[in-house]
């Protein structure tokens, strides 16, 4: 079964995920700013991509521009996948393609150390994106567990290109952070991420 037919609460069910909501789970995590070139592209494009109002439309204009931020910034200390296929656990019906994954190097032309996995919500309904993101984060959980992989904390965003949700996965307990951030604040959004991935600025509170 592919990732994006799972609900939340069989997430829950099938793999003994326990949930919890937070208000301004990631608050403390300071913004950092986007190159001029990548803040000017996403701010005049986000128009665009909303009037075209397709997936397809946000992801290129809005999702993977910012992504690919994070891949310039990290250069080659992380590594970005998009659109590969996943296929972790089939028994668990954990496979399928994910829409973005950041991870760890090396970056080849398929999965390596997972550590965020990114989806594209449908029908702008973030929220009912928030099982296929856990259940892709439960399979990056298995995959680098497999692999004896020092990454414990899978973290994990929603996004309909203008408002991004982030999740964080430890052991058996899913943590949902209830606010939503917004693309005319990509600085926020590229922090969080910035830090989810271990590349949080000096300063800037360590990953969990």
């Amino acid at each position: 079964m592919p990732y994006n037919a799972f609900t939340l609460d069989r997430v829950q069910s099938d793999f003994g995920i326990t949930v919890e909501t937070w208000r301004d789970l990631f608050h403390d995590i300071p913004p950092v700013t986007l190159d001029s070139a990548v803040a000017t592209m996403i701010a005049r494009c986000r128009g665009l991509a909303v009037a075209i109002g397709t997936e397809k439309a946000k992801s290129e204009l809005i999702i993977a521009p910012l992504l690919s931020e994070v891949w310039r910034i990290g250069r080659d200390r992380v590594a970005l996948f998009s659109g590969v296929s996943f296929p972790v656990d089939p028994a668990a019906e954990l496979t399928g393609v994910c829409d973005f994954i950041l991870g760890y190097p090396p970056q080849l032309d398929y999965v390596t150390n997972p550590v965020m996995m990114i989806t594209e919500a449908k029908n702008d309904n973030v929220m009912g994106g928030l099982g296929q993101c856990a259940a892709a984060m439960v399979a990056a959980q298995r995959f680098n567990a497999r692999r004896n992989s020092s990454i414990t904390t899978i973290y994990g965003c929603v996004s309909n290109g203008i408002d991004w949700k982030f999740l964080r996965l430890n052991a058996q307990k899913l943590e949902i952070d209830l606010d939503e951030y917004v693309i005319h604040d990509p600085a926020r959004i590229l922090g969080i991420i910035l830090h989810f991935v271990g590349l949080a600025p000096a300063g800037a509170p360590a990953a969990a």
